[in-house]
């Protein structure tokens, strides 16, 4: 009998932004659809309920009833209740991603329930795709490194503020810093206020990045495949110099090898 094709929803509720995913084919890596909106639009679920069926249905998707499942990453508690009411109006009861659904992961940390879903997410994603040891790094609100050694084990990490904190808190904290648009600085050397703030921030992100990651694998004694993601990984790349590979969307992909893993226990309609 020929397997019923599944459509993936995969949501990633983040401090900054709600980003939405569709896989029209849950099986297949692409193509696939992106949206992103700010984290505050799903503060209402009447609203975020009209926003994922425009991204569903638009330009006249359509899809047979029960055949929509959904994931959904978030590290903002808050806002689940409004998107899973949200998602409703698509499909059942969406899987929410935690350590208890990590799709072959398993947990070298002392507290497991304390890891933030987007993170368990990217590692599986990360080791999936090359099957080796790597360090995920992923410039959202925050700038985590997860590392996962051999055998897909999640190692644990770092976490420092993400390149929008450091733009908003020299601002916020001094009289006379401004609140500069960030680029890729022309040289480390800044010549006004301005560039020097954005030399500071792209090159030390990138410099403390180069740093933890050596630290990383002089601690496991093994080398590891270095993988960006995130809203400012393309900003962030020019300016390292270890070997790295750029995966925008790493998260969806995350999502979707879960939704896979799972996909034995889920009918035709979503289920927790």
């Amino acid at each position: 009998m020929k397997k019923q094709r599944q459509t993936l929803l995969a949501i990633d509720i983040g401090n900054s932004t709600v980003r939405l995913g569709l896989y029209p084919d849950a099986e297949k890596r692409k193509p696939f659809f992106i949206k992103t909106l700010p984290s505050d639009r799903a503060a209402s679920s009447g609203t975020m309920s009209r926003l994922i069926r425009e991204f569903v249905y638009r330009d006249g998707r359509s899809f047979p009833a029960g055949d929509i499942t959904a994931v959904i990453s978030s590290v903002v508690p808050a806002l689940n209740p409004h998107v899973i009411a949200a998602v409703k109006d698509v499909c059942k009861n969406p899987l929410i991603v935690d350590y208890r659904i990590a799709g072959g992961l398993s947990f070298e940390v002392p507290q497991p329930q304390t890891i933030g879903s987007d993170r368990i997410v990217n590692a599986l994603a990360g080791f999936s795709l090359f099957g080796k040891p790597a360090a995920v790094v992923d410039f959202g609100t925050a700038t985590t490194i997860t590392v996962i050694g051999r055998h897909a084990v999640f190692l644990g990490g770092a976490i420092m503020p993400g390149i929008n904190i450091m733009r908003q808190s020299l601002a916020a904290g001094t009289a006379k810093l401004p609140e500069v648009s960030l680029s890729a600085p022309c040289s480390v050397i800044g010549r006004d206020t301005a560039s020097a703030i954005t030399s500071g921030i792209v090159h030390g992100t990138a410099g403390a990045i180069d740093s933890i990651v050596k630290g990383i694998e002089k601690e496991i004694h093994k080398g590891v495949r270095v993988i960006l993601t995130g809203g400012h990984a393309g900003l962030v790349s020019p300016f390292l110099k270890r070997k790295h590979v750029l995966v925008p969307h790493l998260i969806f992909e995350g999502m979707r090898l879960i939704f896979i893993h799972h996909s034995e226990h889920i009918s035709h309609n979503c289920v927790y």
